[in-house]
């Protein structure tokens, strides 16, 4: 099993949590934003799609090195379709004439709890990136004892 194929699948996962992150931070920021002429923001989702590793420049899904091993990779994000919340403030200046505001789907709690679970996934691919580039340092320092 080739030790790049490894950087690579770990360098691919971190990819995905940045991403990942990102939406969920742009979520969090706009949780609380009203929409201008009816408009409301839509919460964002990050695409993530699998794509074959190559083996020997050709790709190939028979031989087991980390090279030939399927890897995540961001296909973009895309709004999801979640009905707006409405809050009763009659104060507000965006308060439709009952005294309601529309405000993004976005719900605070899960966020967060994504922002920990992307968290702990980009902590388990560092993780695994560093120990792999660790063994790799070691292998190069035992020939050049020789």
């Amino acid at each position: 099993m080739g030790m790049f194929g490894i950087l690579d699948i770990s360098a691919a996962g971190m990819d995905v949590q940045q991403a990942r992150l990102e939406a969920a931070a742009a979520n969090l920021a706009n949780a609380q934003t009203t929409g201008q002429a009816g408009a409301v923001y839509q919460p964002l989702t990050v695409i993530v799609h699998s794509i074959l590793g190559k083996h020997n420049g050709v790709a190939s899904s028979d031989s087991l090195s980390a090279e030939a091993l399927p890897r995540p990779a961001v296909s973009g994000t895309a709004q999801l379709d979640v009905p707006p919340r409405l809050v009763y403030d009659p104060g507000h200046p965006d308060a439709d004439a009952r005294g309601f505001v529309t405000m993004p789907g976005v719900d605070p709690i899960s966020s967060m709890l994504d922002l920990i679970s992307i968290s702990r996934s980009y902590e388990a691919n560092l993780r695994a990136f560093d120990v792999t580039r660790t063994l790799m340092q070691r292998t190069l320092d035992m020939g050049s004892h020789r």
